[in-house]
């Protein structure tokens, strides 16, 4: 199954989709830092303040922990408890991992359809300082989980808990 084109074309939009993530997490990060030190700046300074200076702080800051979540899941990053698993057999960890993913598969997929739920209903709505409907949020936490859904499928298919370098399938 993961030697046919069609896995090794899953693999290379996943690897696109890793990219694309990690570059809006760097570019938010930045982002967020330069606006926090200009309403720094502003505020104590100038003794003015910026009106958008807590709303854009704030999506940049859930874009860039959201995205994260698929990254770390790449890499194995998260913090986990494996005293007990340790202590399985090679297979019965294997079974294990594999459940694991399951579950948070599962998961994933139950936060991605509240997402779409959240975010059709709150799509019309305007952020009060700039004008971005407050739907954006939601549209963060539902890309994200649809790519978590994605590496933990490949995980799940390939037997693999993780894949420490960028897949160039």
């Amino acid at each position: 199954m993961s030697d046919s084109p069609l896995f090794k074309r899953y693999c290379t939009v996943l690897s696109c989709m890793d990219r694309a993530s990690t570059f809006i997490v760097i570019v938010a990060m930045a982002v967020l830092t330069a606006v926090l030190l200009l309403q720094v700046f502003f505020r104590y300074v100038l003794n003015d303040s910026i009106a958008w200076g807590y709303d854009v702080p704030r999506l940049c800051f859930i874009w860039m922990v959201l995205l994260a979540i698929p990254l770390g899941i790449r890499t194995n990053a998260h913090v986990g408890i494996d005293l007990l698993v340790d202590r399985f057999s090679d297979r019965s960890r294997l079974w294990a991992t594999k459940v694991n993913a399951i579950v948070m598969l599962l998961f994933s997929l139950v936060l991605t359809y509240y997402a779409v739920v959240l975010m059709r209903q709150t799509w019309d709505q305007l952020m009060p300082n700039i004008p971005l409907p407050v739907g954006v949020f939601y549209l963060a936490l539902g890309f994200s989980q649809i790519h978590t859904a994605m590496h933990l499928l490949r995980a799940l298919i390939t037997g693999e808990a993780q894949a420490a370098e960028w897949s160039e399938a």
